[in-house]
């Protein structure tokens, strides 16, 4: 458990955001929704592209 990356640790931090905020909490809310949607996508253009390459 505390050998995870600080993933964990700022999904901590959402979470007490969202805890301390309606408002904030709902910010971190899209924020990570945007940040996995990019992550997302950068994944798979990496996925993509080398076998385009060939």
């Amino acid at each position: 458990m505390y050998n995870n990356p600080p993933i964990g640790g700022v999904a901590a931090g959402f979470g007490g955001a969202a805890a301390a905020s309606p408002w904030l909490g709902l910010q971190a809310l899209w924020i990570g929704l945007a940040l996995f949607t990019v992550v997302s996508a950068a994944l798979a253009v990496k996925r993509i592209l080398p076998a385009r390459g060939h």
